[in-house]
This record gives structure tokens, sequence and C-alpha cells, in this order.
């Protein structure tokens, strides 16, 4: 099969939008939002015209609106800016009124301890909205609110417990679906010593595989010298670490540094104790990541000159 250069198959518009096929194949069928030329055989190619119509298409549902919506605007303008102030007023006020709704129904399933219900908020989310808004708008949003009165709730523990195991179990399905090379470079991901609170860390590494990234995920409380052999056989790219509260941020700090001197590998860390020690951890080489999953790995991948 003969591609012009300019044309490329779906498996690389995947690639450079992190939207998966089976949602690219649905926005085409179901919604006309893609138009693909086909080969004789029946295969998509796509442009980059295609690359620019789904980022805009993204920010919109970002912004809540619905694929109808965009539809009609992706019909009548390539220009998909804000239109007018009083219209992205409205956007907005409609995009808050359906994550609240996502928020609140989540947050009574948590309430109940309903896997089924969960399961069906996220697999809801997810086929209207990328993976990586659902990250930003409902995961990381509950991730909050669970810390914030984990010790103030009578359930609160339990409730926090229950959304990492559910988080954990998804992530367990993305890894075991992770199959062929990965584009991004790979990544040890685990918590310090002492923490076993892991969701942040989860929601990290499911944002890394959605940008394609390798994910060695080492889980709660892990030594930190344990790491070191790991490095050894596998040749990470980077090691990200994630801690709250730590009991003698000296001693860890001694700890971190001697992985970053030890392992030659660029080593992050992340959750509140990167806010609390952040110029600690810089004096020792150490990036400090703050406490946003997202934003981490995007900071990661800045500094690893990732493209």
């Amino acid at each position: 099969m003969t591609i012009l250069p300019s044309l490329f198959p779906i498996r690389d518009l995947v690639q450079q939008t992190g939207v998966n096929a089976s949602t690219l194949r649905a926005w085409e069928s179901r919604h006309a939002l893609l138009n693909p030329l086909r080969t004789p055989s029946g295969h998509r190619l796509y442009s980059m015209q295609d690359v620019d119509r789904i980022r805009r298409l993204q920010r919109l549902l970002s912004q809540g609106m619905s694929l109808a919506e965009i539809g009609t605007l992706l019909d009548e303008t390539d220009d998909m800016e804000p239109l007018a102030t009083g219209t992205s007023v409205s956007r907005s006020a409609v995009a808050m009124t359906a994550w609240q709704g996502y928020l609140s129904e989540t947050r009574r399933a948590l309430e109940d301890f309903s896997v089924e219900r969960l399961d069906l908020l996220y697999n809801e989310a997810c086929a209207l909205y990328p993976i990586g808004v659902v990250t930003d708008s409902l995961l990381i949003p509950v991730m909050k609110q669970l810390g914030e009165r984990w010790d103030q709730h009578p359930a609160g523990i339990a409730e926090e417990h229950f959304f990492s195991a559910w988080l954990r179990n998804k992530l367990g399905a993305r890894l075991h679906h992770s199959t062929g090379p990965t584009r991004g470079r790979l990544l040890i991901l685990a918590c310090l010593p002492g923490e076993n609170h892991e969701i942040g860390l989860l929601i990290f590494a499911l944002e890394g595989l959605r940008r394609n990234h390798g994910v060695i995920y080492l889980g709660a409380n892990m030594p930190i010298r344990q790491i070191l052999p790991i490095c050894a056989r596998t040749h990470p790219a980077g090691i990200v670490l994630a801690g709250r509260d730590i009991q003698k941020p000296a001693k860890m700090i001694e700890d971190i540094a001697w992985l970053s001197t030890t392992s030659g590998v660029p080593v992050f860390v992340g959750s509140h104790f990167s806010v609390n020690a952040q110029e600690e951890l810089r004096s020792v080489g150490v990036t400090p990541l703050g406490i946003n999953p997202v934003l981490a790995l995007r900071t990661i991948e800045q500094q690893l000159g990732y493209r």
C-alpha cells in the first residue's frame, strides 16, 4: 500500500492526538465529525488538517459542548476559538454543570461503595470526552475531595482505599492491554517509604499510559534503595516518587539524593512533599512536580526533551 507523504494511517493519528482508534472511528461513523480518505483496500488516511480538527474538537469537549453542537461549529468555521464573551461564559457554565453532576454521582457511588456505578460513570465520561479531560475534570477533583475529608468523614479512609483499589484495577487493565512498542519513554513510579496514598500516582500512571509512555508501577511504601536494581535491569528515562506527609524529611531527601546520584537517572518527586520541600529537593538535583499529576507529566516530558 502506497501512502502519500502528507497522509498517514490511524495509528499515527492516535499518537499525535492521544485519542484512541475506537473513539476516532465512532466520531466518524456515528457523528460525522471526521471524513478521512480511503485507500482502495479501505484503510483510512488522515492529514495534519485532521489533527488540527481533532484538537479543536477536544477543546470544545472540555468546555462542555455536546458532539452535535461541535459538529455544527466544525462545519461552519475552522476558527474554533470562543466566538464571544457571552458564548464562552455559557460554555463554561455548561461544562461546570456537567462535571458537577459527574462529581456528585461519583461521590455517591463512593459512599455506597459501588464498583458498578463507578465503572458506569467512568465509562460514560470516557465515551463523551478524551481521557485527559476526564482525568482533569473528574479523577483529580475526586482525589482532591477525598484528600480533604479522609480524616473528617466517618468512612473517609475506607472511601479513599476503595477508590484507590478501583483505580488500581483500571491501571492493571490498561497495563494488560498495552501491547507493542511505546513512543514515549519508560518511567518507574513508586510511593515513598511509609506512603500508602496511591491515588495521585495511579492517576499519573494512567495519564502516562495515555501518552504512550512505558510504565513500571511499584505502588505504595517502596524502599528507595530497592529501586536501584530495577534501574539497572530496565534503563528507565526517569524515576517518579510521590509522598504526602513525610515523618523524617531530611533523611528522605538524603535517600532520594543517593538514588539520583547512584542510578544516574533523573529523579522527580510529586505530591505534597514536593511542595513542602521543593527547595531542598532542587538543591540535590531532584525536580519537584507539585500535586497535579497531569501537569507533573508535562513537566517531566519537557525536562526529558520529549515531544
